[in-house]
C-alpha cells in the first residue's frame, strides 16, 4: 500500500492539495516524499499500520490538524516538534512510550489526544502550549502528573482516566477554564483543595480510586456536592491533616513562587 499512498502524496503534490484523507488503506511506511506537501492543512493517516514517521513529516509547516489516530507508532522524530502550526493532534491508540524534547513547541495547539498508548511519564513541556483547551490521557501508564501542566490557564477539558496516579498537583487550582476533571480509575486517595476553587468546575470524575472516606461519601452524593466539598473549611483542614501538599503562592505579575 506504499505505493498508493506515494501517488496519492505526487498527486497531492501537484495540485498544491491542503488535504489528504487516507483512512484505512493499510500503510505501513510514510515515504519521505510526504514532506514536499507544503500547502497541506490537513492530513489524516488514522487506521493504519505504521510503526514510524519519517523526519521529513517536519517540513509540513502549514500543517494545522494531523490525526494519527490507530497505528503502531512507539516514537516520534525529533522533526516532529517542527510542525508549529499544529491546532489538532490526535495520537491515541498508538505504542507510545515518550515524547520527543521540544513538545511543547506547538504554539497553536488547543486538542492534544494522547490516550490509549503507553507512556511511563508525561514531559513538563506540555505546559508551555498556553493555547491548549483539550488534553486527553487516559489509559497509558502514567504514575504522576507534571505540575507544569497548570500553565495551560485555557484548559476547558482534561481527561486522564485509567493510569496510576496517585496525586494531582495543587497547582491544578491555577487552570482557571477547567470545566471538566476526568481522573477516574486511577490511584488517588486525596484530592487538593485548590481544584475545588476552579470557578468553572462544572463535571468531575473521580470514580475507581480509593478515596478517603470523606472524599469518597461526597462524592457518592454527586459530583457537585463532590465540589462543594472540595470548597470547604472541613476539608481543608482534613486535607492538611492527612499531609496533602498545597500550592506555593506565585506572583501574578511575574510568575514567581513567593517564598
Amino acid at each position: 500500500m506504499g505505493g498508493n499512498i506515494s501517488k496519492e502524496i505526487e498527486n497531492a503534490r501537484v495540485n498544491e492539495a491542503t488535504e489528504l484523507d487516507a483512512t484505512g488503506k493499510g500503510i505501513g511506511n510514510l515515504p519521505p516524499s510526504i514532506g514536499s506537501l507544503e500547502s497541506l492543512h490537513r492530513l489524516n493517516l488514522s487506521r493504519n499500520k505504521l510503526k514510524e514517521l519519517p523526519p521529513q513529516i517536519g517540513g509540513l509547516r502549514s500543517l494545522v490538524s494531523l490525526n494519527l489516530f490507530n497505528n503502531k507508532l512507539a516514537e516520534l522524530p525529533q522533526e516532529f516538534t517542527n510542525l508549529a502550526a499544529l491546532e489538532e493532534l490526535n495520537l491515541s491508540v498508538n505504542k507510545l512510550t515518550t515524547l520527543p524534547r521540544g513538545f511543547g513547541s506547538f504554539n497553536h495547539l488547543f486538542f492534544l489526544d494522547l490516550s490509549y498508548n503507553d507512556l511511563g511519564e508525561l514531559t513538563p513541556q506540555i505546559g508551555l502550549i498556553s493555547t491548549l483547551r483539550e488534553l486527553h490521557l487516559s489509559f497509558n501508564n502514567l504514575e504522576e502528573l507534571p505540575a507544569e501542566l497548570s500553565r495551560c490557564t485555557l484548559l476547558e477539558k482534561f481527561v486522564c482516566g485509567n493510569n496510576n496516579i496517585k496525586t494531582i498537583p495543587p497547582e491544578f487550582g491555577r487552570l482557571i477554564k477547567l470545566m471538566l476533571l476526568d481522573i477516574h480509575g486511577n490511584k488517588i486517595a486525596l484530592i487538593p483543595p485548590e481544584i475545588g476553587d476552579i470557578p468553572r468546575l462544572d463535571k468531575i470524575d473521580v470514580s475507581l480510586n480509593p478515596l478517603a472516606p470523606e472524599l469518597d461519601e461526597a462524592a457518592r452524593k454527586g459530583q457537585h456536592n463532590l465540589i462543594r466539598y472540595l470548597r470547604s473549611d472541613a476539608y481543608s483542614a482534613s486535607y492538611s491533616s492527612q499531609g496533602g501538599r498545597r500550592a506555593q503562592k506565585t506572583d501574578s505579575s511575574s510568575g514567581s513562587v513567593i517564598v
